[in-house]
């Protein structure tokens, strides 16, 4: 207080000024190398995920047709960013499918794999930045695309802009001192709105926004005018910035709706086949059956060329079912109702212990089993379940099938559990895949469309299903139907 009270007014304006000055530059310094190395950052990052979300885009049909020249021909690509320095699609197992390097005599080495669940994630390596993003098709996980990225220019710009910013903030300091002593009232009011604009910049984020320039033509309009010039340098980069992302995303939608109408086009297409064979197929399995007859009497010979006609028609005539099914689990619009899934499934397995009597199974059916969904999609779902444990539970004596549900963290979640004959969970990604099956046809029957569908069904509910099983002692099914419908 001495110290102060002994000085003139003048010098405690002069001190006073300088120290505002000072704190002020110096907060705005901190604040602009902050944002800048952040916004370099996350622009680094968003490019990243950018590319990525492209690659994998454009890889979906390579991965899903096992074309890897294909894939690497997506991945060539990115030499256009300099950045990258490999990046690596894989399958949904997790093995490499096809990888680009910029050096080629260098094969990349995957250090870090995205966790179950996770659809994208960055890790930092050294001074290098890794992501990794999920490739979907149709809302499920078929593969995931790695980049490695360089961070040299990133740590060059922020670099440059410090000392840049450092050299400027320094002569501002220079200037500030300069004129206070020299005028102290025509410096205290454009530094005082030169400050404002710089806490309106620094909390706002608002670089649109311009500090007034003095009409004097002394040190501090020059620090002025380099303070918007700056500004505006910072806003066209911004600019730029949203320009790029918007026509990235633009591509993204374009390559969606693309996807998406040849997915379309695709079911129906299915549809219309399927439904077209139904006819000229139960021609077929009436003359087989007609010859079954007339055959009797022949040589065995026929008899087994008719038997196998009549056979091949039945299970071609379930394969068209089955594949019906599957388009209209996803193109058939959800009216949620209040259903009671246990006598759904009570209804199930009367059907099935008519068509065979001679076996003897034990239901364990809990009622009621109340679900808000879609009632007719909802009985494909059982039928498929039930009519597994059914076929899978036949070298059983007695078989116990059960049908319920309990709480989970999800909310309610349905299960069907039987005792037959498992599998080995290591193969279990391939239950919910059409035409994918765990057993021989010769062992158990079967198209491999089942669960696909019923898979469908659920996704469509917003839910989710998923297996557990111990070969030779049985399978449970566990599914969930959330009230909100995904479309």
């Amino acid at each position: 207080m001495r110290f102060w009270n002994s000085q003139s007014i003048a010098g405690k304006l002069t001190r006073m000024n300088l120290m505002v000055s000072a704190t002020a530059l110096l907060f705005a310094y901190v604040a602009f190398f902050a944002y800048d190395l952040y916004t370099l950052r996350s622009d680094l990052l968003s490019s990243l995920g950018t590319e990525a979300s492209i690659v994998g885009a454009n890889s979906v049909s390579a991965i899903v047709f096992d074309d890897q020249q294909a894939a690497e021909s997506t991945l060539s690509a990115l030499k256009e960013t300099p950045q990258v320095e490999w990046a690596i699609v894989v399958g949904q197992d997790g093995s490499p499918f096809a990888w680009y390097a910029r050096d080629a005599s260098a094969k990349p080495v995957l250090q870090q794999l995205l966790k179950p669940g996770e659809s994208r994630h960055f890790w930092r390596i050294g001074t290098k930045f890794l992501i990794g993003s999920r490739i979907f098709l149709q809302g499920k996980a078929v593969g995931a695309v790695y980049l490695l990225a360089e961070t040299t220019a990133l740590k060059e710009s922020a670099l440059q802009f410090g000392w840049l910013s450092a050299g400027i903030l320094l002569l501002c300091y220079v200037i500030a001192l300069l004129v206070t002593v020299a005028t102290r009232n025509l410096v205290t009011a454009p530094l005082s709105g030169l400050a404002e604009t710089a806490q309106i910049v620094s909390r706002d984020k608002d670089y649109s926004v311009r500090a007034a320039v003095p009409r004097t033509s002394d040190e501090l309009a020059l620090l002025v005018r380099s303070f918007n010039e700056m500004l505006e340098q910072i806003q066209l980069r911004d600019h730029e910035v949203a320009e790029a992302r918007a026509v990235l995303e633009q591509r993204v939608q374009e390559r969606t709706a693309e996807l998406s109408a040849a997915n379309k086009e695709l079911e129906a297409f299915s549809y219309t086949v399927a439904h077209d064979l139904r006819g000229p197929l139960q021609h077929i399995s009436n003359i087989a059956f007609l010859l079954q007859g007339m055959s009797a009497a022949s040589n065995p010979e026929e008899r087994e060329l008719v038997d196998k006609l009549f056979e091949g028609s039945q299970r071609m005539s379930v394969l068209i079912e089955d594949l019906l099914n599957l388009s209209r689990a996803t193109s058939t619009p959800l009216r949620r109702i209040a259903v009671d899934l246990g006598h759904t499934a009570e209804e199930i397995a009367g059907t099935l212990k008519a068509e065979d009597p001679g076996r003897r199974v034990q239901f364990k059916i809990a009622k009621p089993t109340r679900a808000f969904a879609d009632e007719g999609l909802l009985r494909i779902v059982l039928q498929n379940l039930l009519g597994n444990a059914w076929k899978y539970t036949s070298k059983k004596d007695p078989a116990v099938i059960e049908f319920s549900s309990k709480d989970g963290a999800e909310g309610t979640v349905f299960f069907v559990r039987d005792n037959g004959a498992g599998f080995d969970t290591r193969y279990a990604d391939r239950l919910f895949r059409p035409f994918q099956r765990l057993h021989s046809q010769s062992e158990f029957p079967g198209t491999g469309i089942g669960l696909a569908t019923a898979s469908r069904i659920v996704e469509r509910h917003g839910g989710r299903i998923w297996a557990e099983s111990t070969v030779d002692q049985g399978s449970t099914f566990f599914f969930t139907l959330p009230y909100g419908a995904s479309n």
